[in-house]
């Protein structure tokens, strides 16, 4: 018997009690939902229809009607219109119907029971919808709940993983505690269903269960959540030996990453839990960079969440989208989710586009009621285009500023893009006057940077000389045209609004607004 979350269940209970007409779960997992009804409703009348097979028995999947399989319109039609004896508590529950319920007559029986469940006493009929897919007509929208099927818990985790080491026959003493903390976090954040299957691949792959199979699970988990459309689960060598400059940032994110690494401690302490970070700069300063390379700073996965790919067609379906993206990522937690150009995500609030606005009132509320360790990154371009609420204290825990690195943060990226090639022959006998470099570059932003020491080491090689000198490469920077100069009305624009903002600025920690 599959063991269900006490929470799920209460919340069924709940939404029936409530006489709530059409409960919709968005699931695909429909063996752990049938045992869920079934632990709810008990000995009820269960009626179940899909595409399938048509009418059939909830409880043995056996086809009714002697194969004649009716149609969901006939179907619901007869329910409707029962009446007596027969409209005593009942549950219809209707699987994969999301290619259906955009048909008119569809709509109007769902909305037409929806309404007799509300004010007919006698009729007592509850929808379940189980669908893979989120679809929701607009008719039927106010008759509607959703039920959230949490991902497991640790408790539930360490229980499949109990029940797959039984039944593989597998010597408990040989699975040591250190490889269930190390499996741990990689099974985060995965439904039941998926954590089966990444056990059964790990223990049919050699036999055992351990945290050497926590590589190959970090592998399947990544094309998982890279087919939910969702998330991205990122992997990246950056380190913060990889960004030059922002020290003021650098250590800031330092000292959250301790936290992080210590909650339980911190929370026993009186730490408050870390929200998160937005950095606001200019395009190619690092903000980017940050982000990725947070993750090995904080030890923890980087998620990166696309705004523009949360949004759906269907009403509600953009905010499924983004409520089930935050689950993902608080499953997984402690991790970090990157949201990378924010504004771009949220530039209808505020205006005609209701969607974007009650996504961002969720955003924001999460944000502020956030208790997990989920770390948030948000990197924009544009300041000027930010609500303000979402610039204000409680939201995220600091706002920096990342604008064209001076003359030592220049120096710095140098060196960091040089010193990766220097075991390569175009670094390895040559001597570079970094201060040379620095000031011949004014006005480039990291990006720019990079591309001058890319190009100045392929002139150099397709010239057959030994190794990069520093002269090359300034000559190569004053032929490169800087996104200052290539971009100056609109650089010109984002320093200004920088000035007129509280920010702390990434370089000196200082607030940018020279007016406070």
């Amino acid at each position: 018997m599959i063991i269900m979350n006490n929470s799920i269940i209460s919340s069924l209970q709940r939404m029936i009690d409530v006489n709530t007409p059409i409960i919709y779960i968005h699931d695909y997992d429909f063996v752990r939902i049938d045992e869920l009804i079934r632990q709810v409703v008990a000995n009820k009348k269960v009626f179940e229809w899909n595409p399938a097979t048509g009418i059939t028995n909830f409880h043995t999947k056996a086809m009714q009607g002697n194969g004649n399989m009716q149609s969901l319109e006939s179907f619901l039609e007869n329910k409707y219109n029962e009446d007596g004896e027969t409209v005593k508590e009942k549950y219809l529950v209707l699987k994969e119907i999301q290619d259906y319920i955009d048909e008119p007559k569809i709509k109007t029986l769902l909305l037409l029971m929806s309404q007799r469940r509300l004010y007919d006493r006698e009729y007592d009929t509850t929808i379940i919808i189980v669908s893979s897919v989120l679809r929701v007509p607009q008719e039927i929208e106010k008759y509607v709940s959703f039920l959230e099927i949490d991902y497991p818990d640790e408790e539930e985790i360490n229980r499949l993983i109990d029940e797959h080491i039984e039944v593989n026959f597998y010597d408990k003493n040989k699975f040591k505690e250190e490889d269930r903390e190390k499996l741990m976090p990689s099974l985060k954040g995965m439904t039941a269903f998926e954590i089966d299957r990444m056990l059964d691949m790990a223990m049919s792959s050699n036999g055992s269960l351990s945290a050497e199979d926590t590589e190959m699970i970090l592998r399947q988990k990544k094309q998982m959540v890279k087919k939910s459309g969702l998330l991205e689960l990122i992997d990246t060598p950056e380190n913060l030996n990889s960004i030059g400059g922002m020290d003021a940032l650098k250590k800031y994110l330092t000292n959250k990453a301790q936290v992080i690494k210590q909650i339980a401690e911190a929370r026993r302490y009186g730490v408050a839990i870390p929200k998160g970070v937005f950095i606001v700069g200019m395009p190619g300063c690092g903000k980017s960079l940050c982000a990725k390379a947070s993750a090995a700073l904080f030890e923890s996965p980087l998620l990166k969440l696309d705004m523009g790919s949360m949004m759906g067609k269907y009403v509600g379906e953009s905010e499924a989208n983004l409520r089930k993206a935050i689950r993902i990522a608080e499953a997984a937690a402690p991790c970090i989710l990157w949201i990378d150009e924010i504004e771009k995500g949220f530039s209808g609030v505020g205006g005609d586009n209701d969607t974007m606005t009650r996504m961002f009132g969720y955003f924001l509320s999460w944000m502020q009621d956030k208790k997990s360790s989920v770390y948030v990154i948000a990197t924009a371009n544009n300041a000027d285009a930010l609500p303000p609420e979402l610039k204000r204290k409680g939201r995220f825990d600091e706002i920096f500023c990342v604008n064209l690195p001076n003359e030592e943060e220049r120096k710095a990226i140098f060196k960091v893009h040089l010193e990766k090639k220097e075991r390569r022959a175009c670094v390895k006998d040559s001597s570079i006057d970094y201060t040379a470099l620095s000031k011949s570059t004014n006005g480039f932003n990291g990006a720019d940077i990079e591309s001058v020491v890319n190009e100045a080491i392929e002139k150099s090689f397709l010239e057959g000389a030994k190794g990069l000198q520093t002269q090359q490469i300034v000559d190569i920077a004053h032929k490169t045209v800087s996104i200052s100069k290539s971009c100056q009305k609109q650089i010109e624009n984002m320093k200004k609004a920088f000035a007129d903002n509280s920010f702390k600025d990434a370089t000196t920690g200082n607030i940018t607004n020279n007016k406070l």
